[in-house]
């Protein structure tokens, strides 16, 4: 393919005004999404048990509730597939509609929906299926808001604009743990459990209203319109197919280069918070210091993100792992001091590593792939990374803890996965100067 057909797009590239909007509908459904991760991740451990899996022993409902969690990410490759294959041939904007629609309407039937002693097992078989359908929905949001950014944006600053979809789960974070807390404070914990938990639940539809509202303004993805045009983007094909039989390789790389991000999230946010109660740390201590780390996100993605586009996205990145790496150990030795300052001292740090490589990665995943398959590519990849790094994370974390009765062993496997993504970022080619030709 020529050089003039490789630069069509940059051609294309978004009006200022354009990738304003452009960021606001990414930022919105990202943060809806984290938003509903987070919410169900912290019903499922506070009052899902005995709402909806009562049991004579309360351990045991919480297990069963926190098994629905983990069901979240069984479904995000299936709808990866699913969204990727029509993001491919059809475009990326219909199939983000959907996205938004299946996350947010499935956390809002879920603040409808009665409990086990209202209708019996029905209850908890609902709850299944709504959190199947969020999974479900999370497989084709975040892939498809990157892309959207991607490319819509000018070739040179491609890495700061995906990087920016990464801080809206800071907004869903911080969104969802301060509803908690300040229900249950204003409530009790009694109304709480009876009723109030349904709020941050019902307030979803809010968020669905003005993502729809930012997503109903975009244009299409110029690269999209531009394969379209070359007839490159056919009917009859299968993304999946074209993509494991010409790019399988980058599938591979792609999925190890995003394990230790996603474990590195899920240790510090999920698993952190069982952890420090096991300490013997109040769990709103936990939650404070959580937050003020997340906070550190905001800064450092889009700085990251926008260093990506001037020296590359793998040096960055292979910062921000070898930086989680060293911190491993400081990590948990500052948690264990169990004292506000120091907890604060040893989670900001790992944050800020953690930010230096999920920023540019956004960009850096998607740009492996061509654009007819990108879509389908980079969300099977993603997802498959989260089942990987994420979803295994807590459990493994938690197995080591009871079986060592000691940090050390999970600072090892952090460091382990580190490496991992390490030796897939080394292998992948770098990005930033390639130009997004349509094929």
């Amino acid at each position: 393919m020529s050089k003039e057909v490789e630069g069509a797009a940059s051609d294309q590239s978004s009006t200022a005004r354009e990738m304003r909007r452009v960021v606001w509908a990414s930022v919105v459904g990202t943060a809806l999404e984290a938003y509903d991760l987070y919410l169900y991740g912290t019903a499922a451990a506070l009052v899902f048990g005995p709402l909806f899996f009562p049991n004579g022993n309360p351990a045991v409902g919480t297990l069963l509730a926190l098994s629905t969690f983990a069901l979240s990410f069984i479904a995000r490759p299936i709808g990866a597939l699913f969204f990727g294959h029509f993001g491919d041939r059809v475009g990326r904007k219909r199939v983000l509609w959907l996205t938004l629609l299946l996350m947010g309407g499935s956390t809002f039937l879920i603040g409808c929906l009665p409990t086990y002693a209202a209708i019996g097992f029905t209850a908890p078989l609902i709850l299944v299926v709504l959190r199947f359908v969020q999974g479900f929905g999370f497989g084709g949001e975040y892939s498809g808001a990157v892309l959207m950014l991607m490319e819509h944006a000018p070739e040179n600053r491609r890495g700061f604009y995906a990087g920016l979809n990464n801080v809206g789960p800071v907004f869903g974070f911080i969104a969802s743990s301060g509803l908690f807390i300040g229900l249950t404070d204003w409530l009790g914990t009694d109304q709480f459990v009876a009723w109030g938990w349904r709020i941050p639940f019902l307030f979803s539809i809010v968020l669905i209203i003005v993502g729809l509202i930012a997503r109903s303004r975009l244009t299409e993805s110029p690269l999209f319109m531009e394969a379209v045009k070359r007839h490159e983007v056919r009917r009859e094909r299968i993304p999946v197919v074209e993509l494991f039989r010409t790019q399988w390789r980058q599938v591979v790389l792609t999925v190890g280069a995003n394990i230790a991000q996603f474990a590195s999230n899920y240790l510090v946010l999920t698993f952190a918070l069982s952890y420090g109660v096991s300490i013997g740390v109040n769990y709103d201590t936990v939650l404070l210091t959580v937050i003020i780390a997340v906070c550190a996100n905001i800064i450092v993605i889009p700085i990251a993100s926008q260093l990506s586009d001037r020296v590359g996205r793998k040096p960055v990145i292979i910062v921000g792992l070898i930086g989680t790496a060293v911190w491993a150990f400081p990590f948990f030795a500052l948690f264990n001091t169990a004292q506000l300052g120091f907890m604060i001292l040893g989670f900001v740090p790992m944050m800020v590593f953690y930010s230096t490589m999920f920023g540019p990665i956004a960009s850096f995943s998607s740009e492996q792939f061509s654009t007819t398959v990108r879509y389908t590519g980079s969300a099977l990849s993603y997802n498959l990374a989260g089942i990987l790094g994420a979803a295994f994370a807590p459990l493994i974390a938690s197995a080591l803890l009871t079986s060592f009765n000691s940090s050390v062993p999970i600072s090892i496997y952090l460091i382990g996965l580190c490496v991992i993504s390490l030796i897939c970022v080394l292998i992948a080619r770098e990005t930033n100067n390639r130009r997004l030709a349509a094929s």
